[in-house]
């Protein structure tokens, strides 16, 4: 009985992983080794060294300050470069960049998590998982990362706008708005590349 039962949860399974669509298993196969090698790396090899998290939060640092800057025509902010501690006053290797305005004080602090490393891993490790050609996947990977890097550039000197002119809705900002926009923007680049892989309509007809 106990065989009949262990060859009915093993059909079921393989019928479960058999119903997938083309190409998911390899899909989910690549993601998972995918994620567990990044993660290996992240934590026993960049972490240690601060990289790249610490030269990305420097050049949004100041790249925010530039373009604010740039917009109101005067030298308005500047950035300072840190040592972010934590709450047992240990500090990292990563530091921290302070958005501020002198003889004001600070409007914005980027720190690691901030710097949208997460969401680049997250777009270009569904291009390398998902099907294409390598070449076509060369373009779209160095794009993407290009893309949310951007964004966050846009993201960093919206919520500082808004520390200055609405400071009740900083929080909500942070926290919510501007993370939906975050993953909005990796779910747009999914889509960008998989349309690319649709037959054009009207083709060959």
């Amino acid at each position: 009985m106990k065989r009949v039962e262990e060859s009915a949860t093993g059909s079921v399974g393989k019928g479960l992983w058999e119903s997938l669509p083309t190409g998911a298993p390899t899909f989910l196969f690549r993601a998972v080794v995918l994620f567990l090698l990044w993660k290996a790396v992240y934590v026993l090899v960049l972490v240690p060294v601060g990289e790249p998290d610490g030269w990305m939060v420097r050049k949004l640092g100041e790249t925010t300050v530039g373009i604010l800057n740039l917009i109101h025509g005067e030298e308005l902010y500047r950035v300072s470069h840190g040592i972010r501690r934590g709450p047992e006053n240990l500090s990292d290797s990563v530091g921290r960049s302070i958005v501020y305005r002198p003889g004001v004080g600070t409007d914005l602090g980027i720190a690691a998590p901030c710097n949208g490393l997460e969401l680049m891993v997250l777009a270009v490790g569904f291009i390398m998982c998902f099907h294409g050609h390598w070449r076509r996947k060369a373009v779209y990977i160095p794009a993407s990362v290009a893309f949310v890097f951007a964004v966050n550039i846009v993201r960093c000197c919206l919520l500082t706008v808004i520390k200055v002119v609405h400071t009740e809705y900083f929080v909500f900002a942070h926290k919510y708005l501007f993370n939906l926009a975050g993953y909005a923007a990796v779910f747009g680049i999914w889509m960008w590349y998989i349309r690319g892989l649709m037959p054009v309509r009207g083709a060959g007809a």
